[in-house]
């Protein structure tokens, strides 16, 4: 029986594992450090792989949050925000913004916007393309459209910059054809 590996791959281990040209394969790599792929799997796993770069005091925001909810692509860099401070080093951007308790969940230890709310800011505020596939993202997981356009609603201020695209996207998405 062998042991599950709970952190970031050794140097030893990963020289192996390139030897055997599986590094690929295996591993996937989070900001500038390789982990196993079997170890990316649950939402409270992503957010442990994210650790490392978080404050306790912030709230992962956009994709990185997007990411500890439903998998896919790992971001090469976080946002975070935070009520006191805004600022950003090589791998975190913070933003100074104070969130609805409603709009913020814990995983794994760590404050992280809801679903509803990432998928709302991106919808706001990233590229057309990854607002489009957040909001396919959060439909593929069940999310109604009500409880987006509620998350949407709670945008106010600096916040609600983008909210008629968002809206416009929501609807757009949820009231395409079946493909």
């Amino acid at each position: 029986m062998t042991t599950a590996v709970v952190e970031a791959l050794t140097d030893r281990e990963l020289g192996l594992l390139r030897q055997a040209s599986t590094d690929p394969l295996l591993t996937e790599q989070v900001l500038g450090r390789l982990w196993p792929r079997d170890r990316l799997v649950l939402p409270r796993q992503r957010m442990h792989a994210l650790r490392p770069a978080l404050l306790p005091s912030v709230v992962l925001t956009g994709a990185g949050a997007l990411w500890v909810h439903a998998g896919g692509t790992p971001p090469q860099v976080i946002v975070v925000a935070s009520p006191e401070r805004c600022g950003h080093t090589p791998r975190t951007l913070t933003r100074r913004v104070r969130l609805p308790a409603v709009d913020v969940t814990d995983i794994a230890g760590q404050r992280c916007t809801t679903l509803e709310r990432t998928v709302v800011d991106l919808a706001r505020t990233a590229p057309a393309l990854q607002a489009v596939q957040a909001v396919l993202c959060a439909m593929a997981r069940g999310t109604r459209r009500a409880a987006l356009l509620a998350a949407l609603e709670r945008c106010r201020g600096s916040c609600g910059v983008g909210r008629p695209r968002a809206r416009a996207i929501i609807h757009a998405v949820y009231d395409a054809p079946p493909a």
